[in-house]
């Protein structure tokens, strides 16, 4: 019989904190520097400023760190640890029903994150015309396609 509690978003929330509690302390820091790279690399591209030299090197700067980051993330087996979360046990049967133990689900919610953040960001920036910053706009295309790229490499549907 079913835990009353257990369904799939409860088994989803369960795998993404077992994968959270797997990540050493470096890797949960690069993620959150990597939202925030993420952030301040959207507001740069909305945000219209006369393009000069330094603020070009700075704005560059920003994405750059951001490709690095997003490149690790995507890139790195980020489970350190092989132990499992007690309460795990609980939602064992969802986790498995629903293909969440197929991936890294901290990775797929980042990169689905981006991927969707980037589309309506991109989209945004089409109909407001703002083609101020070019580059920018190219580094949200890049991590969108890296997203949808890494996205397609973890597909695959489950034969029975």
């Amino acid at each position: 019989m079913r835990d009353k509690n257990c369904n799939r978003r409860n088994a989803l929330k369960e795998e993404l904190i077992n994968d959270w509690d797997k990540m050493n302390i470096a890797t949960k820091s690069l993620v959150f520097v990597g939202m925030i790279l993420f952030i301040t690399s959207i507001f740069i591209t909305i945000y219209s400023k006369v393009n000069e030299g330094a603020l070009e090197s700075i704005e560059v700067v920003f994405r750059s760190s951001l490709a690095s980051v997003f490149g690790f993330i995507l890139s790195s087996n980020m489970k350190t640890s092989k132990k499992n979360n007690i309460m795990r046990d609980e939602c064992e049967k969802e986790i498995i029903e629903n293909n969440y133990k197929e991936g890294n689900m901290i990775q797929i919610f980042i990169a689905f994150t981006v991927c969707i953040v980037s589309i309506i960001t991109i989209l945004i920036i089409y109909v407001l015309d703002i083609t101020h910053n070019i580059a920018a706009i190219a580094q949200l295309r890049d991590g969108m396609c890296s997203a949808i790229g890494f996205l397609l490499g973890e597909s695959s549907i489950k034969k029975q």
